[in-house]
C-alpha cells in the first residue's frame, strides 16, 4: 500500500499559513513589516510592481505582473510593491 505525502495541518498552522493574522488594504505603496501569503485584486485589475519571495526554491519573485479584478495568488513575500488599483495584502499570523 502506498503511503502519503500529505501534511495535515492544525487549525493553528492553517490560521498561520492562510493569513489568520489578517490583512493590510493598500493602494499605490510599499509594505514590508510582515510575511504576506496572498494578493486579491479587489475591484478592478492591478499591478504589482514587485513582491520579493521569501524562498525563491517555493515561490517566485514577482515583477510587473497584473492581475484582474478578484484574482488572487498565492505565495510567501517580504515586500509587496503596488502600482496602481486596491488590493488586500493578507499576511500571516506568527510574522
Amino acid at each position: 500500500m502506498a503511503t502519503s505525502n500529505l501534511h495535515y495541518y492544525t487549525t493553528q498552522e492553517a490560521q498561520n499559513r492562510l493569513g489568520g493574522g489578517g490583512y493590510d488594504y493598500v493602494t499605490n505603496a510599499t509594505v514590508n513589516s510582515h510575511t504576506y501569503v496572498a494578493i486579491q485584486a479587489l475591484s478592478v485589475d492591478c499591478v504589482i510592481t514587485a513582491a520579493t519571495s521569501v524562498d525563491t526554491d517555493i515561490w517566485d519573485t514577482l515583477s510587473s505582473v497584473t492581475l484582474l479584478a478578484g484574482q488572487t495568488i498565492y505565495g510567501e513575500w517580504s515586500s509587496v510593491q503596488i502600482a496602481s488599483g486596491d488590493f488586500a495584502i493578507v499576511y500571516r499570523k506568527s510574522s
